[in-house]
């Protein structure tokens, strides 16, 4: 393997590699922020016995999670919401929503990076490499400087009028000209189907596919949502719109994926969120469109909106990735909370496999890093978190055991390019 003077060997009783199959005394070799090779310890020391020896021993070696959508922004909404003394569970989505926009007004810019860069934190402490973040707040953009956290910001657009909608739009443009941190990238989030009219969202699709910008958009997260943009009428017609001074669109007879499709956004660069209230045929056009859907089956377990139909997506072939959504619907920022929950919320329906997958892999494919995060095969980036429980399961029964709640307590590291930044975090 040529010259192991700047090499290090990463050695556990238990490496995951998600390419294959889990590997018990497995060792990780790493050159230069990359990996070189992956395998048996017993083969890997005999073939590089100059490169530095990290045994983290009694411990499991996987990649790190991509949380595919999530809201640092809202990091701090619980004491946020005990400080506006909004501490009892809404009455409904509608409510939740209203209540999400009237403390968010009230919170001044620093309330909000502050709030954000705590998020950074906690997304590395439970073993998260990448992010899809929505940023409502363009004010905060600077809020992500420094952080290793790879990934993509999405700059939120919303706006049923030119007042709102232009600059706004105008000022995610300005800002997603550059990136926001070293290992992120920047795209655009026209917000969803009824937080923009249908010229507004042809538009930032229109501007977003000239330009190459990545785009993420909340789709049939709600049976609300399907009933405005079908029927023009529900709780958004009756409560939502007029608090916000919006004008109710008339009945379009159409579900939300087949508007999204018709107003040119149901394309492979939109991250599709939550997908909750999607029939057969929907189902299919996304299929077809080769775009990913992310669910954040807490956030939608805790606002009552319903589960998404995940046995018709797997057989659709429709890519699937976990997100946490925000700490305004859900109790952390942890992708292994998001899979026990699941593993619960699903019965039968997800493997741990499945699971592990959508949480590794299919995650950092859907952010645009697939050769980069993922997975951990010779040429990838050498990103990786190491957890160490009290007790390790026999390698059959690690797979389901890693979808157990607890796991998050027991990260021990994460490593980005090779090194360890919870020492830092």
């Amino acid at each position: 393997m040529g010259s192991m003077k700047n090499a290090r060997l990463f050695t556990a009783r238990y490496l995951l590699p998600m390419v294959a199959e889990p590997i018990e005394d497995g060792a990780l070799l790493v050159e230069g922020g990359r990996i070189a090779a992956f395998g048996a310890r017993r083969e890997l020391q005999s073939a590089s016995s100059g490169a530095e020896l990290v045994d983290f021993g009694e411990a499991i070696l996987l990649p790190p999670f991509a949380n595919a959508h999530t809201h640092l922004e809202l990091t701090n909404f619980r004491v946020w919401s005990e400080r506006a003394g909004e501490t009892s569970p809404p009455e409904s989505f509608v409510d939740w929503i209203l209540r999400l926009v009237h403390i968010k007004r009230g919170l001044a810019p620093a309330e909000l990076a502050a709030s954000l860069q705590a998020g950074i934190v906690q997304s590395l402490q439970a073993g998260t490499g990448a992010v899809g973040d929505i940023l409502s707040r363009h004010e905060s953009y600077g809020a992500y400087r420094g952080s290793p956290l790879r990934g993509r910001v999405y700059l939120e657009i919303l706006g049923r009028t030119p007042e709102i909608f232009r600059p706004r739009f105008q000022r995610a443009l300005d800002l997603a000209a550059r990136q926001p941190a070293q290992h992120l990238t920047a795209g655009l989030s026209p917000h969803s189907t009824y937080s923009l009219t249908s010229a507004f969202l042809e538009e930032v699709y229109a501007v977003a596919c000239d330009r190459g910008f990545p785009v993420s958009t909340h789709l049939a997260e709600s049976q609300e949502e399907v009933l405005l943009v079908s029927e023009g009428r529900g709780a958004f017609a009756e409560k939502l719109f007029p608090a916000a001074g919006w004008k109710i669109p008339s009945a379009t007879r159409s579900s939300p994926v087949v508007y999204l499709a018709e107003r040119g956004g149901l394309i492979p660069s939109n991250l599709l969120v939550h997908g909750v209230h999607v029939d057969p045929e929907g189902i299919e056009r996304i299929a077809r469109s080769r775009a990913t859907v992310v669910l954040c089956p807490r956030s939608n377990a805790r606002l009552g909106v319903g589960k998404a139909p995940i046995q018709r997506y797997l057989r659709a072939g429709v890519p699937l990735a976990l997100g946490t959504d925000s700490m305004a619907s859900s109790d952390s920022l942890s992708i292994w909370d998001e899979i026990a929950f699941a593993r619960r919320y699903f019965p039968g329906e997800l493997s741990p496999r499945d699971l592990l997958n959508m949480a590794t892999f299919a995650g950092a494919h859907a952010l645009g890093m697939g050769g980069e995060m993922g997975f951990l095969t010779r040429g990838a980036g050498a990103h990786f978190q190491v957890l160490t429980p009290a007790a390790l399961p026999t390698r059959f029964e690690l797979e389901e055991f890693l979808c157990t709640s607890g796991r998050t307590e027991e990260i021990s590291a994460l490593f980005l390019d090779g090194r360890d930044v919870l020492q830092r975090a």
